[in-house]
């Protein structure tokens, strides 16, 4: 045991991203919804009606775009014991590296409660999510949200990196 305030250099081989560069665009700038946008949006909340979400009755729908176009579709899915159930984001990403897609240009997100059927409140990413997005997508990705688009930098401006 060291006493407290004493700092010793241990090695090690990971690496962390370079977070001196200055970014292209502004990270933490939310973007208007466009049309493109509002028609993934509307396929991400069509599919969270489909989420089991027996637990918390929050249904949650995302809609992820592959770099060859094909779009893929997640819902969250509980579980009485809680760490075993899964995001919609991160259904998504299984379903679209399954089929062997590893590069992405969008992810659209619908969440709320059952009753609320509009979907008309921001459903964010929660943190593993958006690590497990960092592992896939750079810091410009859009993560499109009810009430506009966000960049993946902005949502998780150190993302943990090996």
């Amino acid at each position: 045991i060291r006493p407290m305030g004493t700092i010793r250099s241990v090695p090690h081989s990971f690496k962390t991203r370079n977070t001196h560069k200055k970014p292209a665009v502004d990270l933490h700038e939310i973007l208007p919804l466009d049309d493109e946008s509002r028609a993934l949006l509307e396929i991400a909340k069509a599919v969270r009606d489909k989420a089991y979400a027996k637990y918390s009755g929050f249904q949650v729908g995302a809609a992820l775009v592959a770099a060859s176009g094909q779009v893929y579709l997640g819902v969250n899915i509980e579980n009485a014991s809680y760490p075993a159930g899964i995001c919609a984001e991160r259904a998504a990403i299984c379903a679209a590296i399954s089929a062997g897609e590893t590069e992405f240009t969008a992810i659209a997100i619908a969440g709320g409660d059952e009753d609320d059927t509009e979907a008309q409140t921001p459903c964010c990413p929660c943190g593993i999510c958006r690590q497990v997005l960092s592992e896939f997508c750079p810091p410009e990705f859009p993560v499109i949200l009810a009430d506009g688009v966000y960049l993946l930098g902005g949502l998780l401006p150190h993302a943990f990196s090996l």
